[in-house]
Parts: structure tokens; C-alpha cells; sequence
């Protein structure tokens, strides 16, 4: 980590001294880019909230945050979470971090998930105050689907066994924007 930050800092010392750290940045990045990782303003924030999740051993509730910024200028915007056991607070049962990014020569976003010992790297689609992924497993596919409404993210998990014909909800989770 040091490294790689004693070398951001020495190929930014010039557009540092010239002032223009910020512009040259920006100057960088493709304005096609930049727009689309704007289309995602409504996630970004600090949110927090509750959920639950099914798991072999049953229903587990849990509370939730979730600290979605820009990051690299603009360019990808990261989504970090993490949710703590409703009934003991202090045990953490999951830690989460994705980036998403888009692709102007495919015009195409990109969503790089890792939590839990697993990565996920996918296109996600992209609405209006809507996103939703999806991973094929070696069993079921498995998608997310993300809701925003004025200060609330709903988010919904499902998954299929038969191809997409029939889908059955095993997480869901609200959360209210707090900053």
C-alpha cells in the first residue's frame, strides 16, 4: 500500500504544482464514462437498514449499512456493506465490496463483487433508480434486484433452478438513506 502510494503521488506532483490535480484527472477519463457512472447518483450515499436472508439452518435477520461513493475521479463508483446480526449487533455476518464501471467501447457497466471467499464479475442492467445482477452458480442463477425511491433502497434476492421459468426470493433487505 505504500508503494502504490508514494507512486500516485509522484506521477501527481506535476499537475499538482501546475494546479490543476483535479482537471487532469478528469481530463483522463472519457466523458462517456464519466455520464454513465452518473446515472448511478441515486445509490450513492450512506445507508443503513435491516433484512433477512434464508440460509440452510434458517431465517436469519440482520442489520445492514451500506457506503456507496465515487472513487478514482468519478470513474467507478464503489459500493462497500456490511451487515451485523439483528439479534447480537456486535457479531458481523457479512462484509461486501463491489465496483462498478462502465465500458465505453462495449457501452456496457461492469459490477466486481467480493464477499464471503467469492467474486463476482458481471453486467449488470441499469435503469431508472433500478439495478439488478446476477451470477449463474453451478446450480441455481442467482440475481439482485435493487429499488430506489426517494430515500429508500429496496433490494430483493432470488433464484432460479429451471433457467429463469420460476424464481423464489431468499433475501430482501431496506434500507433509508442517512447521509
Amino acid at each position: 500500500m505504500p508503494l502504490i502510494c508514494a507512486l500516485t503521488l509522484a506521477a501527481a506532483a506535476p499537475a499538482v504544482a501546475a494546479g490543476h490535480a483535479a482537471s487532469a484527472v478528469a481530463a483522463d477519463v472519457p466523458a462517456t464514462q464519466l455520464d454513465a457512472i452518473r446515472r448511478l447518483d441515486f445509490m450513492v450515499g450512506r445507508w443503513a437498514g435491516s433484512g433477512w436472508v434464508d440460509t440452510a439452518s434458517g431465517r436469519q435477520q440482520f442489520l445492514q449499512t451500506e457506503k456507496v461513493a465515487y472513487k478514482a475521479g468519478g470513474q467507478v463508483i464503489t459500493v462497500e456493506g456490511q451487515g451485523r446480526d439483528k439479534a447480537d449487533p456486535r457479531r458481523i455476518v457479512d462484509t461486501a465490496l463491489a465496483i462498478v464501471s462502465y465500458d465505453d467501447q462495449t457501452g456496457q457497466y461492469r459490477w466486481e463483487a467480493f464477499s464471503q471467499g467469492h467474486v463476482t464479475a458481471t453486467v449488470p442492467l441499469v435503469g431508472d433508480r433500478f439495478f439488478q445482477w446476477s451470477l449463474q452458480t453451478a446450480g441455481p442463477t442467482v440475481r439482485y434486484t435493487l429499488r430506489f425511491t426517494g430515500r429508500d433502497w429496496h433490494e430483493i434476492g432470488e433464484y432460479t433452478l429451471d433457467g429463469g421459468a420460476t424464481w423464489r426470493q431468499n433475501f430482501q433487505m431496506d434500507l433509508r438513506r442517512v447521509s
